[in-house]
């Protein structure tokens, strides 16, 4: 018998899958007890088939390997070798398939749709942790504008106390007299023995990058800058530098950052002390 064709035929590895008639699989089993060389091959087949099968599920215990192959060579164990005489032919049945090949589909199946089910739930938890990231830095923003709100609020009432408290004289300051700005009016709150002064914007026209309005307070040894003015805080109390004597007020555009002497052409407003 060419022992290297039968094993190369397949019928070893289809007597394995459970793919055989019986008389094939008889005959199998009675060349791999004659033929040490079957039974190797038959041995290393079965290794690589349970190797696969770790791949999608649990290897199975030795006990477990022994009961199966157990139960079918209690089925299928033949005494005697094979004779030549003629058999009588008898009707096909074929096996069902291991149950190894089964479990091997079924682990497959659930190892893909664990993966799918990771992917969705990662994608979904990112997502997720992505709002809830932008949320909290939402409600950081909020609570930083409210802070700083509640402190300008804080700031602009201790002013309107010391206002209202104070001795402070109102010096309205218009534009109607220059071509500058005709509609500006600007009111300087200052109270002289304390020596404190406060700007109320009511209308400023908004500036270039490059330049200031700056205050000026005019007395005997001309005017000095107090300040500078910021015409977008408007209707608020904006607290200038100290004055203990002056005349008048006025407001000029100077250079960013204001200037030592105020540029007289661009004077915008102006108002005497009653």
């Amino acid at each position: 018998m060419d022992i290297q064709s039968y094993i190369a035929s397949g019928k070893l590895e289809l007597f394995l899958l459970g793919e055989l008639t019986e008389r094939e699989r008889e005959e199998v089993l009675a060349l791999a007890k004659t033929y040490p060389e079957i039974q190797k091959e038959l041995d290393e087949l079965e290794e690589a088939m349970f190797s696969f099968d770790n791949l999608t599920g649990p290897e199975p215990s030795p006990q477990v390997k022994e009961k199966i192959f157990a139960s079918l060579e209690a089925d299928f164990k033949k005494e005697e070798p094979l004779k030549a005489a003629p058999v009588t032919p008898k009707e096909t049945k074929v096996v069902p398939l291991s149950p190894w090949k089964n479990f091997a589909v079924a682990a497959s199946l659930v190892a893909l749709l664990a993966s799918a089910a990771a992917i969705y739930f990662a994608g979904k938890y990112y997502d997720t942790d992505q709002k809830f990231t932008a949320l909290l830095l939402d409600q950081q923003v909020m609570a930083d504008n409210l802070n700083q709100v509640k402190l300008q609020y804080e700031e602009t009432d201790s002013r309107l106390d010391r206002l209202v408290s104070g001795d402070f004289k109102r010096v309205e300051m218009k534009g109607a007299g220059f071509e500058m700005q005709k509609d500006a009016k600007v009111d300087v709150f200052w109270d002289q023995k304390a020596q404190e002064v406060f700007v109320a914007v009511n209308n400023l026209n908004s500036l270039d990058a490059e330049s200031d309005y700056q205050l000026w307070a005019i007395g005997k040894d001309g005017p000095v800058g107090i300040g500078l003015v910021n015409p977008g805080e408007k209707f608020t109390l904006q607290q200038m530098q100290a004055v203990a004597e002056a005349g008048a007020f006025a407001i000029t555009i100077e250079p960013k950052g204001g200037s030592k002497a105020p540029t007289l052409e661009k004077l915008v407003v102006l108002g005497e002390v009653a």
